[in-house]
């Protein structure tokens, strides 16, 4: 509730358990969430009542992020951020389409999704990382498989729509693979 924004008077104490949840969630921005919450959390402790105190619990104390939430350091936490973005070619510096396919017969889909990985590949090159599986990888019958692509930002958006489309478009006339489902984040937040 606290995380939440709401002001609670008196709060003298807080508690953040189990950082780790926060810090290992299979996203890049990962990092970034979980620094602003707990910063933010941290903030309410003591907030009118004086001095409050923060216990944070991580099994991972030499996480390189840790130091940074203790100390508050966001301008250190950022420069960190954006360099590793750089490297690992990540937004701002690229964009990202995230390409999701869903299908009832696990089989049918992980051979779609090599396959169409595959001549993603021969489009897009070194660009493309997967198939893989969504931190939510069956929603009821459906199972779901996931590729990303990476694009730098200068690159056209139109175009790339087009080579997706096309893929898409050839594959799936493919009896066996008509009735899969697919769809793409643009830019996912």
């Amino acid at each position: 509730m606290v995380s939440k924004g709401l002001d609670f008077d008196n709060v003298a104490v807080v508690g953040i358990l189990n950082a780790d949840t926060l810090l290992n969630y299979p996203d890049f921005r990962a990092s970034e969430r979980a620094f602003q919450l707990m910063a933010q959390v941290a903030g309410r402790a003591g907030r009118k009542s004086g001095q409050g105190r923060v216990f944070l619990q991580t099994r991972q104390p030499e996480n390189p992020i840790i130091p940074l939430i203790v100390g508050n350091n966001y301008m250190q936490f950022y420069d960190n951020q954006l360099s590793e973005r750089m490297m690992f070619h990540y937004p701002p510096f690229h964009r990202l389409v995230y390409v999701y396919m869903k299908h009832r017969d696990c089989r049918v889909l992980d051979e779609f999704s090599e396959h169409i990985a595959g001549r993603m590949r021969e489009v897009f090159e070194h660009r493309v990382l997967g198939p893989d599986l969504p931190p939510v990888a069956r929603v009821q019958q459906l199972f779901i498989r996931k590729i990303v692509l990476k694009i730098e930002s200068n690159l056209s958006q139109y175009r790339i729509n087009e080579a997706l489309e096309a893929l898409q478009a050839e594959l799936l006339a493919d009896k066996r693979y008509k009735s899969i489902t697919m769809y793409y984040d643009v830019d996912p937040l």
